[in-house]
This record gives C-alpha cells, sequence and structure tokens, in this order.
C-alpha cells in the first residue's frame, strides 16, 4: 500500500482546510450570523442525527491450508487524505489487549474513504478465535503522541461458529472507561436546520464530548460516505464541564435546504489547519438523505 509521508500529507490538509474553512472562529453560546448563498430547490427544515464517524467494516478470511489470514478493512467518514495504524489486537473493545496482528495503514483518499488489505501469514491453528480479537484504528499518523494514537473506531471479533469468513461492523472507537480512549469518540447529537426569513437558522445539541473542549464545524457539500468542500463555516462548537454542547447559527442568503447534497461535520478540535489529528471528524450527518449507517 502506498504511504503520504507525514510533512505532506499535514500540509495537503492544512491547504484544503485554509481554503474551505476560511478562519471560522465563534462561540456555542448566542447566535452569529455568517453569509452565503443556496438556490437549489430543497426544503424549509431539517432534522439531522449525528453519528459517529468513520463506520465500516473487516471482512476476515482465514485460509486453512496456508494458515493466511486475510484482512480488508472498509472505511467512510475518515479526514481526506489521511493516514491510519491498525491493528487485531487481543480482547475486546471494552477490556483492551496488546496487539496480536499489525495490519497495514489505512489510506483515505480525497473524500475520506478507505479499502485497505492486509494478508497476516501463520496464523495460529484453528483459525479466526470467538471473543479474543478486536480490531482497532488509530487517529494517526503514527501512534505518539496520545492524540495519534487515540483510537477512532473499534470492532470485536465475534466468532462462535469459528468460521473461516466473518465481517466485522466497524463503528464506535472504545467507551470512555476504557482508556486509553477519548469521549469525542463516543459522542452523539442532532442538527436542527430550518429556513426563516431568507436565512438558514442551525441548531446543534451534542453530547459525550471532552469536557470544556470546542470542536469546528462546517457544512459541506457531499455526503458522510463521500465528503467535499465547505459550503457553510459555523462557529465553533465548545462543551461544558459534562461534555455537553449546544449551539446556534444563522446562515445569512439561504432560501432552501437542499436535500441529499449537504452533510455536517463536526470535527475533534478546533486546529483543522494543524493536521489530520486536529481535523479528525469525530461526527457527521447527511442533510435529508439516507446517512448510510
Amino acid at each position: 500500500m502506498p504511504r503520504l509521508g507525514i510533512g505532506t500529507l499535514m500540509a495537503t490538509l492544512a491547504l484544503g482546510a485554509v481554503a474551505a474553512c476560511g478562519g471560522s472562529s465563534g462561540s456555542s453560546t448566542g447566535t452569529r450570523t455568517t453569509t452565503g448563498s443556496t438556490t437549489a430547490a430543497g426544503v424549509g427544515s431539517a432534522v439531522v442525527p449525528l453519528r459517529h464517524v468513520p463506520t465500516g467494516e473487516a471482512t476476515l478470511a482465514y485460509g486453512a491450508a496456508t494458515r493466511t489470514l486475510t484482512v480488508e478493512l472498509r472505511l467512510t467518514g475518515l479526514a481526506p487524505n489521511s493516514v491510519h495504524p491498525a491493528h487485531i489486537h487481543s480482547g475486546l473493545c471494552a477490556r483492551q489487549g496488546p496487539v496480536a496482528y499489525p495490519l497495514n495503514d489505512v489510506q483515505a483518499d480525497g473524500h475520506g474513504v478507505a479499502d485497505t488489505v492486509t494478508a497476516i501469514t501463520a496464523i495460529k491453528e484453528g483459525g479466526i478465535p470467538d471473543a479474543a480479537w478486536y480490531v482497532n484504528v488509530h487517529n494517526g499518523p503514527t501512534l505518539t503522541p496520545e492524540a495519534q494514537f487515540e483510537p477512532i473506531v473499534c470492532g470485536d471479533v465475534a466468532n462462535p461458529a469459528r468460521g473461516a469468513h466473518i465481517a466485522v461492523p466497524l463503528r464506535l472507537g472504545p467507551p470512555p472507561a476504557s482508556p486509553p480512549s477519548s469521549p469525542d469518540q463516543s459522542a452523539s447529537g442532532t442538527a436542527q436546520l430550518a429556513i426563516r426569513g431568507g436565512a438558514l437558522t442551525v441548531v446543534l445539541d451534542v453530547t459525550g464530548l471532552r469536557p470544556s473542549s470546542s470542536h469546528a464545524v462546517h457544512i459541506h457539500l457531499g455526503s458522510c460516505a463521500s465528503q467535499g468542500a465547505v459550503i457553510h463555516a459555523l462557529p465553533s462548537l465548545t462543551a461544558d464541564a459534562g461534555g455537553h454542547a449546544t449551539l446556534t447559527a444563522t446562515v445569512g442568503n439561504v432560501s432552501s435546504i437542499p436535500t441529499g447534497t449537504w452533510y455536517i461535520n463536526v470535527h475533534r478540535t478546533t486546529a483543522v489547519t494543524a493536521g489530520q489529528t486536529d481535523f479528525d471528524p469525530i461526527l457527521c450527518g447527511d442533510v435529508g438523505g439516507a446517512s448510510g449507517y
């Protein structure tokens, strides 16, 4: 698998974020008005569930004759053009253990989509165990410092029938009570959008964030499964001491809400130009269309 250099990757993300975000700033208290224009036909209001990203699946296939395990990781919702260390660990997402087998780095394309395959030889006799492995993907691009080590998605390998081919859903990171993990990776919430007086009002309500943390928020073109450019930058979302955050913002000169062409992203921090670690999209929601997960 090709791998971007860390310096090249960070520069790519920084240039893209600067061009797209335009230096968004603000507070989660009160209302801020930005300007924009939307002329496409759409709807007057929408409620958007904000769910953890990335999301996807790991497929494990064991060949008994060669004692080879093939692992394919398919993910959407990653930071565009990002690189992520990945492993099979001993244990469970909620009770983490040491690395059992390293996997090839997960590398996302420009839309945050990744498909990575690893072949592992000399697997222990018996193949894929039940409830003894989990698959982890880290924030990256390396494993240090802690912010890069942070698991962004995890899935327990359940194989009670001891089959040779299984699929493992990759959803949330490990629970906050199972360090090392981040409360941000278990966040969830909603966004309510409405057209009022020729402007777009956006109300966000998010729980499960790191206490007193701040997060960049954008409305993008595209979808959570195929990310695109920022169309409206919103004020920062700031959590209280309990990890709960609300935000009300108004975008001027918007007459309707397009369906199926917008999505909302909440990022790990407000430093979206600093590289993939801070840019990490922790929440996403498709506006007016199926989220696909």
